[in-house]
């Protein structure tokens, strides 16, 4: 790739890091970024960021972010240690002589799900566990992590974001190294001490939100949750830096907007229960968000004009099969077909169409053409994800978004039918039952399940009462990451 760009032409690359879950997609990625950076420190600047006595180029300065990136992106799965729980394009740009002038993430699909919900043998983003297990004796304080407090259990089982799956361990490494390696990495990339620590606050800070909890209370006769953990709240409020009225009310209930009247409403505690994890989840996501925003400041390049050639690493997840998939897997099994769908173009399609013009004598070459499985996913509007757009606008259930999908596909009879015309959707007997179906992709079939809250996810929505909060906290890094013209 770095020798066709620079052959003259300067023509911008692209590599794509393909395979399945677990397969070593990041690593790889990680060799080919040294690769191309050590390529491209030659004639590079030599100024850099001073790390003590010595200075960095813009190559350390790219491989320093990949810690952070990791910290905050990756997590712990069933089939690797490391895996890259967001998809990312690293654009390098590269001057006209070769050298190496800055690099561009953009990033896509967080799992937000992670952050409350996870599988036994599974964790969380890395970045929870290597605060709990590094920092220091003084941070334990700081942050309000009471060991005393936890019947015994280690921190990391203790809490319920962190502890679902076990908090196993890393097989390579451990999350105390890795604890300082981040923390290096932010100081090495410009980040002040001030600016570590309120983000090591906010991170706290939603793991202590997760240990919020409800109880049944009464109101005009009907159920509603009161918070039951009132210290716990004020420690998340001080962490996040929130009002805590403010924070107890965006828990508990709900704000509605009709004709441009507000309309509160209290919520029972299960719904308050599913509120606590939206908000944790919309603030680890915009924290996440604003990180990749920082290391952009840190690593990109500041003049245009002096980019005349880029190369682009594209990172993206493999192909999901688990044994209860939801809109994410969807989402990533989708971004596959894509991808399998132009690797089918340009490797088979085109190249024949370019032999027949050339006339040039050889074999048709038949492969399976995936792209009724892309119709099935993304054509209007009989597609499932145009479908889940209607049920979203419209509000409804994740149960009448399954029967319009059963409508489309596999009709429930008589007699009930069980497979699409084109093969690649089906829903047996069993499936029906338990608002489930399957889509054969191009590397095997998946079954889904909606009882997974796939209309919710679709909608991606920070909840009213958690916006009018965030727009007026106290915290300066909860003003930046939640600007408040965003969440008017």
């Amino acid at each position: 790739a770095y020798r066709q760009m620079m052959n003259g032409k300067l023509k911008s690359q692209s590599i794509l890091i393909s395979g399945e879950s677990g397969a070593g997609k990041t690593e790889s990625t990680k060799i080919v970024m040294l690769y191309l950076t050590t390529l491209g420190s030659h004639n590079a600047p030599g100024e850099g960021v001073k790390e003590g006595a010595v200075s960095l180029g813009m190559m350390e300065k790219v491989m320093m972010s990949n810690p952070i990136l990791e910290a905050f992106g990756n997590a712990k799965t069933l089939r690797n240690d490391n895996s890259s729980r967001f998809g990312k394009f690293i654009e390098l740009g590269f001057s006209r002589s070769g050298a190496l002038q800055g690099a561009k993430v953009d990033v896509y699909l967080l799992e937000k799900v992670r952050i409350a919900s996870h599988s036994f043998g599974e964790r969380n983003y890395h970045i929870f566990y290597q605060l709990l297990r590094g920092c220091s004796r003084e941070q334990h304080k700081l942050y309000r992590f009471k060991d005393g407090a936890t019947n015994g259990l280690e921190l990391s089982n203790f809490f319920r974001f962190t502890g679902q799956g076990g908090a196993p361990r890393m097989r390579k490494g451990s999350d105390e190294a890795e604890y300082k390696t981040t923390l290096e990495s932010m100081l090495v990339l410009g980040w002040s001490e001030d600016t570590v620590d309120r983000v090591l606050k906010l991170v706290a800070g939603i793991l202590h939100l997760g240990q919020v909890k409800f109880e049944k209370g009464e109101d005009k006769g009907g159920e509603v949750a009161i918070v039951s953990t009132t210290d716990i709240l004020q420690d998340v409020a001080d962490l996040v830096g929130v009002d805590e009225n403010g924070l107890e009310t965006a828990l508990t209930e709900s704000i509605l907007v009709t004709r441009g009247v507000e309309i509160n409403r209290k919520l029972k505690v299960k719904q308050a229960e599913d509120a606590r994890d939206g908000v944790a989840k919309s603030i680890y996501s915009a924290l996440f968000d604003w990180v990749v925003l920082q290391v952009n400041k840190s690593i990109g390049w500041e003049d245009d004009s002096t980019v005349k050639s880029s190369t682009g690493v594209l990172d993206i997840f493999g192909f999901e099969d688990f044994t209860i998939n939801s809109f994410e897997q969807l989402c990533i099994n989708y971004t596959n077909e894509a991808l399998q769908q132009q690797f089918n173009k340009f490797v088979f399609k085109l190249e024949q169409i370019e032999y027949e013009a050339e006339n040039i004598d050889f074999s048709f070459i038949t492969f399976p053409d995936n792209q009724d499985c892309l119709d099935l996913i993304q054509k209007n509007p009989t597609g499932i994800l145009s479908k889940l757009n209607d049920a979203s606008r419209n509000n409804n259930p994740d149960k009448v978004f399954f029967q319009s999908l059963e409508r489309e596909y596999c009709p429930a009879g008589p007699p009930p039918k069980e497979i699409s015309d084109n093969g690649r959707f089906s829903i047996n007997k069993r499936q029906r039952g338990r608002f489930c179906f399957s889509i054969h992709h191009f590397a095997g079939p998946v079954e889904y399940t909606l009882e997974t809250g796939w209309v919710e996810k679709n909608k991606d929505e920070v909840p009213l009462a958690a916006k009018k909060i965030f727009a007026t906290a106290i915290s300066p890094l909860m003003r930046e990451i939640f600007p408040p013209e965003d969440v008017k």
